[in-house]
């Protein structure tokens, strides 16, 4: 099980490393999550990495109400998680991000009453089984 603070707090330092690597690299060539294409191989619908991770921390954010509507956190999740953190990678001795909206979100984060959030997510393949209040 992860507390939902901390899983808040780990997605909200991807989504500021993917911010980074993007600001140096090019949001042009930041990866898409998710492509769909139409019969002709045209690209209809796309969705990026930072969109991906944005979306799921506003879902463990927003609390109960949305928390697993849209998203299933599962091992494969966690390993889609761990492979951005390694290709977002920045070399801090050649660039030192000043990312804006770190530190005012993680402020946030920390002043959050998690007592009244209580609930946990557990990894799992039952989408029920996802959160345990």
């Amino acid at each position: 099980m992860i507390k939902r603070k901390k899983l808040a707090e780990k997605l909200l330092l991807l989504r500021c490393r993917i911010e980074d690597w993007t600001s140096f690299n090019g949001w042009d060539n930041m990866d898409n999550h998710t492509v769909r294409k139409n019969k002709d191989g045209s690209i209809v619908w796309k969705q990026t990495d930072w969109e991906f991770v944005d979306n799921m921390y506003g879902s463990v954010v927003n609390g109960p109400a949305g928390f697993g509507n849209d998203y299933f956190f599962d091992k494969d999740t966690v390993k889609k998680w761990n492979r951005m953190w390694h290709r977002y990678k920045i070399d801090i001795t050649v660039v030192r991000p000043d990312n804006a909206s770190l530190e005012p979100e993680w402020e946030q984060l920390q002043q959050m009453d998690w007592d009244d959030l209580d609930m946990d997510v557990t990894l799992g393949p039952d989408p029920a089984m996802m959160v345990k209040g």
